[in-house]
């Protein structure tokens, strides 16, 4: 079986989390499988024979700036039937919900398309027009055509199920999984040395990481923080592609006049692992998650998690940490301040949570992916 992999979702060395989930399944994949070809736009993270990858949008963010996403849209509806079909492809799978709208295109090649999230569907304002108005139109015709949707989640099936009407039988859930091997509990030097250059102290800062959109419900986590009193840290940690949404929490910051939340932006992804690590707890409360990598992550690396009672997260966290209503900013505020001041507590869900990591695996899940590739001929 030759399978063919849409990977652009790569689009430079700064992946996002679903782009490291693509990055992790498809070195799986080539770890598992020694037929496959992959087209990317950045490729230095892949693990795969350089024979077999195949680099597109060369020039893209010089030539095309802001607009890489609707390029990749074109180029995967009018140009990737004719690359599959020249590569003499048995199955085309893509790990993001960005397929080929009629298959029969590049001859009834079946095609397998994993869905994180159905976010930017139901939260217009936290991605460009074109990516909501994709989830809204062209994704039912894709889903429509696939011979198998994977979700990873139960959450994201169901609301795959409910918002598009597709058949349950039609949906597999396979989890997500974090790299174990690179989120660890960090030598004592590698954690001082990167809290050293942020300027954190170890114990003394709650931890944010992900992207900053409305989604993330990251207003709520500041008021929630702004109780707990002037000793902390609330260091923020992602990209910050919504301008308006970073310039109302700056506001709502300054009117508060909390000067312990700051914004680290982007970070290394060698630098998170020491950056969990010395967090009092990693704190997640979103109105939405397809999967929720960063308390696993976070778990990994030897770290207590709060996360909220939306989407995935309750799923994917299990009992390894504390839940709490995304909207009760009370609530959320006694979930850190019982973090910050019960050690015994804080140990408990450390190790509870170093056991639950144990669960996900990357190998087990393009395992199963591979398994549903050949399955599909």
């Amino acid at each position: 079986m030759r399978l063919a992999i849409d990977a652009t979702i790569l689009e430079d060395a700064r992946p996002s989390g679903i782009g490291m989930a693509a990055i992790n399944i498809v070195n799986e994949l080539a770890s598992l499988h020694d037929d496959l070809v992959v087209w990317t736009v950045e490729g230095s993270m892949l693990k795969v024979d350089r024979g077999r990858v195949n680099k597109i949008f060369a020039n893209s963010r010089r030539v095309l700036g802001g607009n890489i996403y609707l390029a990749r849209a074109a180029w995967t509806q009018f140009v990737l039937p004719t690359l599959i079909k020249q590569a003499k492809a048995d199955v085309f799978y893509t790990p993001i919900p960005e397929g080929i709208l009629c298959p029969p295109m590049i001859d009834c090649v079946p095609q397998i398309v994993t869905v994180y999230d159905v976010a930017p569907l139901l939260y217009k304002n936290n991605v460009p027009l074109m990516r909501h108005l994709s989830f809204k139109y062209r994704l039912p015709f894709v889903f429509s055509s696939a011979q198998k949707l994977i979700a990873m989640s139960e959450n994201t099936k169901k609301d795959i199920i409910g918002h598009y009407g597709i058949s349950t039988d039609k949906i597999e859930v396979v989890h997500g999984a974090i790299d174990k091997g690179h989120f660890t509990v960090p030598t004592a030097e590698k954690k001082a040395a990167v809290l050293g250059k942020y300027a954190l102290v170890a114990g003394r800062y709650f931890l944010y990481v992900g992207s900053v959109l409305p989604s993330k419900n990251i207003e709520t986590l500041i008021e929630a923080f702004a109780a707990i009193g002037d000793d902390y840290t609330l260091a923020i940690v992602g990209r910050r592609p919504d301008g308006a949404y970073e310039r109302r929490l700056t506001a709502m910051i300054r009117n508060r006049m909390l000067s312990g939340v700051r914004f680290l932006d982007y970070v290394s992804y060698d630098e998170l692992p020491a950056l969990y690590n010395g967090a009092c707890a990693n704190v997640l409360v979103s109105l939405t998650e397809g999967f929720g990598l960063p308390p696993l992550e976070a778990m990994a690396s030897g770290t207590a998690v709060i996360v909220s009672n939306r989407g995935s997260l309750p799923e994917i966290a299990g009992d390894a940490a504390i839940i709490v209503d995304a909207l009760n900013v009370e609530e959320i505020a006694r979930a850190m301040r019982s973090l910050a001041n019960d050690e015994e507590l804080r140990a408990g869900l450390i190790k509870k949570g170093q056991e639950h990591v144990k669960k996900f695996s990357w190998r087990r899940t393009a395992q199963r992916i591979l398994d549903i590739c050949k399955e599909s001929l």
